[in-house]
């Protein structure tokens, strides 16, 4: 009987151990200890953040990505282009006052007209076959001058304003009207100034006097108008 009392005193002294090893391994404290293992050994992983440019950069490219792209621009509507005929037409219609002031000019004090007279390809001022008109005030005193803009000789007279075109110049119906070499024809480049005083009225016309210019188209009408009060210049009104 004390054998199997001193048995049994060993096998719950051994029981009584193993319950308090696992107490104690289950115990709060030895969880705390698991669990701060777990944390530091997660920490010691390598982590895979981006660093702060790389976070940068990617933010802008997010934002610029949700950016509207820009319309884009309009382009002007072209203009109509007028057909050839109506460009012609609208050429040989211009009065305007652009073109006046290019061409004529007045002092009123001394009753001078000063008048540009551009030769080109057998036209006058780019009008052909009595296009345009030289009106001045009468008896005034007109200044032309001519300028030769074309490779061809050209020359300029006032000739009369009645009856057929003159084939060529030399009889110019006023007086000291007309340019040298009028029949002969001055060299592209040349200049010359025609001086005369105007009648009290009357229609001429004024023609390149070379052979068969005038014939060609390369004239214009010149009137003195006793109720005019400046010169004018413009496409001949018919």
């Amino acid at each position: 009987m004390p054998t199997q009392s001193a048995a049994s005193l060993r096998a719950g002294a051994s029981r009584s151990i193993v319950a308090i090893c696992l107490a104690a391994a289950c115990s709060p404290h030895q969880a705390a200890r698991t669990a701060e293992e777990r944390t530091a050994a997660a920490d010691a992983q390598p982590t895979s953040r981006p660093s702060d440019s790389q976070a940068t950069l990617g933010a802008a490219a997010a934002a610029e990505s949700t950016k509207k792209p820009a319309p884009p621009a309009k382009k002007a509507a072209p203009a109509a282009e007028k057909p050839p005929a109506d460009r012609a037409r609208a050429a040989a219609e211009t009065p305007t006052a652009a073109a006046q002031g290019d061409w004529v000019s007045y002092d009123a004090g001394s009753n001078t007209v000063t008048f540009k007279l551009e030769a080109g390809p057998f036209s006058f001022n780019g009008f052909t076959s009595g296009g345009a008109t030289l009106t001045v005030p009468p008896k005034s005193t007109v200044v032309m001058n001519f300028v030769q803009n074309d490779g061809t000789p050209h020359s300029a007279e006032v000739a009369s304003g009645e009856g057929p075109l003159p084939n060529s110049g030399g009889d110019p119906a006023i007086p000291r009207a007309y340019t040298n070499k009028v029949v002969e024809g001055l060299p592209q480049g040349a200049k010359g100034v025609i001086r005369f005083q105007a009648p009290d009225s009357g229609t001429y016309r004024i023609v390149c006097g070379v052979p068969g210019h005038a014939l060609s188209g390369m004239w214009l009408w010149f009137k003195i108008d006793p109720a005019a009060k400046t010169p004018t210049f413009g496409a001949t009104k018919k």
